[in-house]
């Protein structure tokens, strides 16, 4: 079951979340791109349980696809703002975190229900369900949505869980 983390509300916004290095790529803002960060994880996961990959692409496929929206959609970021899309994988022995920056930290994903005639709209629901951690680390230039999967048959500790510095 997903534990889903509040993100911090405006007073405890942390000044700048994105920091670059190694561990970080740059996503172009185009749909394709959600195949090429699949890719990604599949590389980075190789020796992995098929199914555990495949959650772990599919967790990573929508939580892309909701910053490539923001970036598509709105204007540009405020000047002297880091802009793009910025991608990070951890992967461990017991499970795999991600990490999804935008330059957008007022524009929060929200889950919600959607009509079940709408073709979008479940990316955080979908997130959530498939997840064991979802939350949202809001900066003042800046968001990162994390995500951490845990291995088949894994449970996180409540050290593991303190640990990933929410």
């Amino acid at each position: 079951m997903t534990q889903h983390l509040p993100s911090p509300k405006r007073p405890g916004r942390v000044a700048y979340v994105y920091a670059p290095g190694p561990d970080w790529v740059e996503i172009q803002p185009m749909p394709e791109a959600v195949a090429q960060v699949r890719h990604i994880v599949r590389r980075r996961l190789t020796h992995a349980d098929p199914d555990f990959v495949y959650n772990v692409e599919l967790v990573t496929s929508e939580l892309v696809t909701n910053a490539i929206r923001c970036v598509r959609t709105l204007e540009a970021p405020a000047s002297g703002v880091e802009p793009g899309i910025w991608f990070a994988i951890e992967a461990h022995g017991r499970w795999t975190r991600l990490r999804v920056r935008d330059p957008y930290p007022d524009v929060l994903p929200t889950k919600k229900e959607p009509d079940p005639t709408e073709t979008n709209g479940r990316g955080m629901l979908i997130s959530e369900a498939v997840a064991d951690l979802v939350w949202v680390e809001v900066g003042d230039v800046d968001k990162v949505v994390h995500a951490v999967l845990a291995k088949p048959g894994v449970t996180l500790s409540p050290a593991e869980i303190a640990g990933f510095g929410r």
